[in-house]
């Protein structure tokens, strides 16, 4: 389990548990991979998502090849709920973990990777704190402007400065992307993938580069939009059956672009434009009308890249 500065192990045995704590720093981390390396291990290591805490693990594990599990923690959330003691501390979670190496049957596929890309992983991440932060600040000097205007007073220099702030850090967001778009393709490495996501409506430069570097080792399009979180979560008990909504735990920030996407699509391509407007007259709203439409791209872009063929719009809306 992860802490700022702080990581804690579990591990079992035949005879007892083993628990620890190491700093979280690379040098702790490496001594740590060495040991392992040195007895050959060749177990499950299972460790959280969490925020960018565990990316220093990863990387040290992957140089190592080392068989490290990162793990959504819903899903040992779900074996800790099962105690009977509600217990949550750092050991305790760490020997939750330690449990799911015997008892977990769906965990993910092992996790190698590289530096560029957790390099990838840590701008995404920035990515979408920035993002948050220009809208937050837009809201709120748009909101005391109009204030401010409607009661007749004049902007300071200081309202000013915050205006021109925020045209700053929106300029820092534009070239951040350009870094993540050109981090992503040099990493992709494969100008064939890049022309043949570009072809569908509506992606970006930047989605491309985003849905280039998704698995495509799984066993269809579905994992893609559950990952993204366009999957729909159902209630149901008996006869009776709840209405379907979005589960919205995969990444947020495809989501959006694929949201973004979706949108574009719909209004510069005839074929989506036409997709919406019969969703639109079956009784859809416009946002569950668009993630429908992005479905539809992931879908698309998967089928492609596993055939190697162009975007057809014949093909794409045959019935």
């Amino acid at each position: 389990m992860f802490q700022k500065k702080t990581l804690d192990f579990a591990g079992l045995t035949a005879e007892r548990t083993v628990q620890y704590q190491l700093n979280n720093t690379v040098e702790s981390i490496e001594k740590l991979a060495n040991k392992l390396v040195s007895v050959d291990y060749k177990g499950k290591i299972i460790c959280e998502s969490t925020g960018h805490y565990h990316l220093k693990l990863v990387s040290v594990f992957s140089k190592h090849k080392l068989n490290l599990y990162v793990i959504n923690p819903l899903l040992s959330s779900k074996h800790s709920q099962a105690n009977i003691r509600k217990t949550k501390t750092e050991p305790v979670d760490a020997k939750t973990l330690a449990t799911m190496c015997l008892t977990e049957r769906n965990l993910p596929k092992p996790t190698l990777t590289n530096d560029r890309n957790l390099l990838i992983t840590l701008k995404v991440g920035q990515i979408k704190a920035m993002e948050k932060l220009i809208q937050k600040m837009r809201g709120s000097l748009r909101l005391y402007e109009e204030t401010y205007q409607g009661l007749g007073f004049d902007r300071s220099e200081i309202q000013h400065g915050l205006s021109l702030k925020l045209a700053e850090l929106k300029s820092f967001h534009k070239r951040m992307l350009k870094e993540l778009e050109d981090l992503i393709i040099e990493e992709n490495n494969s100008s064939n993938d890049t022309d043949i996501l570009n072809s569908i409506p509506g992606i970006s430069s930047t989605t491309v580069a985003l849905l280039s570097q998704l698995d495509r080792n799984v066993q269809s399009c579905h994992s893609w939009v559950a990952f993204i979180g366009l999957d729909t979560s159902i209630r149901q008990s008996g006869t009776w059956k709840g209405k379907g909504k979005l589960s919205k735990r995969g990444n947020t920030y495809l989501r959006k672009r694929m949201f973004c996407a979706a949108w574009g699509a719909m209004l510069h391509d005839d074929k989506f434009r036409a997709y919406y407007d019969r969703l639109r007259a079956e009784g859809r709203d416009y946002k569950e009308a668009l993630c429908i439409l992005a479905k539809k791209q992931i879908r698309v872009a998967y089928h492609l890249l596993s055939i190697g063929e162009k975007y057809d719009p014949n093909k794409a809306f045959c019935v």
